[in-house]
Order: structure tokens, then C-alpha cells, then sequence
């Protein structure tokens, strides 16, 4: 087996979760505006494209500026206006009134202007992404600093892509969403402190992405922390203190966590039997199996296939 770099174990857990971006709409505002945004159950993404605004989540006020970007990653009922006096429109109601078609839609009065894009990213399971768990309230990369500027070009092209719709913009618009994801992840990542950013922050260690990348590449192998660290190049020791650390659980605990959302993922999509995911994942046990994941997911396997056939 040849490892993948550090990355890939982020864009392979991405990419096998189905997440996937998706452009709402693009605002040219002029002030008074207000937009109301539900709860969605999905991250959501803004990003300034001109102007100024503000954003409220709860008793929380982010003020925004040219070039600034929020992820909001577990879809918190929020607002974004030019003031806090301006009456705010309800989204979805606003967004119905606009019609089809338009590639960008017009809020508000006659007075100083703002554009904003606004994206959100859902996924193949119900709950929070495990990337975006891992990430405080809200994440504000703002428009001056080192890392927002480097995502400007990505933004400048989903912009154009959105605003152009040519032919298969759809897809062009969802995977640069999807990229601009994975670019806001790795800047909150490569700022916190040690331990401070779980798995995320340990993928920029050699040693320990390395360690992450087989776990991912083969969850059902009955892994030993003695074999992970002989493939690391490491003593047992340091890599169990330096994972438990830097990633906040200890290597089997999170091969358990990785072995639950891959069967997660099989009792969705298919119709294999509970045994024979219980075998792929590592478990020779339907016993075991079904205690670990209701531990894990909060329910047992049967009832989470149930609920996922009926969503």
C-alpha cells in the first residue's frame, strides 16, 4: 500500500460521506436589507463579496467586511443584515418570491451596497459532518488576513461560475463549494494549538497522518497500536501519547468511531446483512457489533437503517 499524503485522509472521509456544496444564492443588497436564515441542519457558508453586513447568531455579533468568510457548521438559526434595526426577510419566503432563473437577486432599499454569496453543504448522514464537529460555533476568516486572501481565488471563480450558469455550472459551482470547504477547514486547523483541532490538526503531522491513514485505508483490520507505530517508524509509547493527544482519543477508540460510521454507511446504501457489516468492519461478534454502535451512533443498527430508509 502506498499512503496518500496527509490531505487525502480529509478528502477521502469528505468524499465518501457525500458531502456536497451548494450555492443558494447570490445578494446584491442595498441598505436597509435583512435576510433571516432557519435552522438547517446543514453547515452554512457566507462570503462578502463587497460591502459591509453584520451577522447574528443568538447573542452573537460578527461584524463583516470586504473579502470576509463564516462557515456556520452545524445550520444554527442565524440573521444577516446592514443594521440591526432593518427589517429582516425570511429566506425561504424571500428566495420564493424571486422566481426562477436569476443568477443573482436584489434586497432591500436604495442604499449602500453589499454582495454576499451564500452557499450550504449537506450529507449523506443525519447529524453533524465528523469534520465539522470538530469546529467551534462559527468559523471567521476575515477578508484581510493572510488565509482569507488566499481563498480569494477560489472565490473569485464561484462567483464567476455561479453568475455565468453556463453549461454544467451546477457542478463546477458544488466542487469549487467543496474545495473552499476543505481550504476554511485547513486554515481553522493550521491556527489552533496543539490538540486543539482533533484529527484535523494531527493530519499535519506526518507521523500521525500516517497512523490516521491506515486506520482509514483498512477500519476492519484488527489494528494494534504496537503494529500502527512499526508502520509510523515509532515507539508504541510516543504514538499513543502523542495520537491521544493531538487527535483527543486514544487510537482505539477512534478506530472504533471510523469503524461505526462505515457501517453507518453500508446499513444506508445497502442491504447487506447485519452480520456481514459486523465482519467488514472488524467485528466477528453481531453481538459486539450492535453494542459498539449503539454506543457509538445512539441507537442500534437496525433502527438506524429503519429511520435512514424512511428519511
Amino acid at each position: 500500500m502506498v499512503l496518500s499524503p496527509a490531505s487525502d485522509v480529509l478528502g477521502q472521509l469528505l468524499e465518501r460521506t457525500g458531502l456536497r456544496g451548494q450555492v443558494y444564492c447570490r445578494t446584491v443588497a442595498r441598505a436597509p436589507w435583512g435576510l433571516r436564515f432557519p435552522p438547517s441542519g446543514t453547515a452554512t457558508l457566507h462570503l462578502v463579496l463587497a460591502g459591509t453586513c453584520h451577522l447574528w447568531r443568538g447573542r452573537e455579533v460578527l461584524a463583516l467586511g470586504p473579502g470576509d468568510i463564516v462557515l456556520l457548521p452545524r445550520g444554527e438559526g442565524h440573521a444577516v443584515a446592514d443594521s440591526l434595526r432593518s427589517p429582516k426577510v425570511e429566506l425561504e419566503a424571500w428566495l420564493a418570491s424571486r422566481g426562477e432563473g436569476r443568477a443573482s437577486y436584489a434586497l432591500g432599499g436604495d442604499g449602500v451596497e453589499s454582495r454576499l454569496l451564500c452557499g450550504s453543504f449537506g450529507f449523506d448522514e443525519p447529524g453533524a459532518h465528523p469534520a465539522l464537529r470538530l469546529l467551534p460555533g462559527h468559523v471567521h476568516l476575515r477578508g484581510a488576513s493572510e488565509e482569507a486572501r488566499a481563498l480569494w481565488p477560489t472565490v473569485s471563480l464561484l462567483e464567476r461560475e455561479y453568475e455565468r450558469a453556463e453549461r454544467g455550472a451546477s457542478l463546477v459551482v458544488s466542487r469549487l463549494l467543496d474545495i473552499l470547504l476543505v481550504q476554511v477547514l485547513r486554515a481553522w486547523a493550521d491556527a489552533q494549538p496543539p490538540g486543539g483541532a482533533g484529527w484535523l490538526g494531527a493530519l499535519g503531522d506526518r507521523t500521525l497522518a500516517t497512523a490516521l491513514g491506515w486506520l482509514h485505508a483498512e477500519p476492519g483490520r484488527d489494528w494494534s497500536v504496537n503494529e500502527l507505530a512499526r508502520r509510523c517508524g515509532t515507539s508504541r509509547a510516543t504514538l499513543a501519547r502523542r495520537f491521544t493527544v493531538e487527535v483527543g482519543a486514544t487510537p482505539h477508540e477512534y478506530l472504533t468511531q471510523l469503524r461505526m460510521r462505515e457501517a453507518a454507511r453500508h446499513l444506508k446504501q445497502g442491504e447487506e446483512g447485519l452480520a456481514a457489516i459486523a465482519d467488514r468492519v472488524g467485528y466477528t461478534s453481531e453481538f459486539a457489533f450492535n453494542r459498539a454502535f449503539r454506543r457509538v451512533m445512539g441507537m442500534p443498527p437496525g433502527e438506524y437503517r429503519r429511520k435512514a430508509r424512511d428519511a
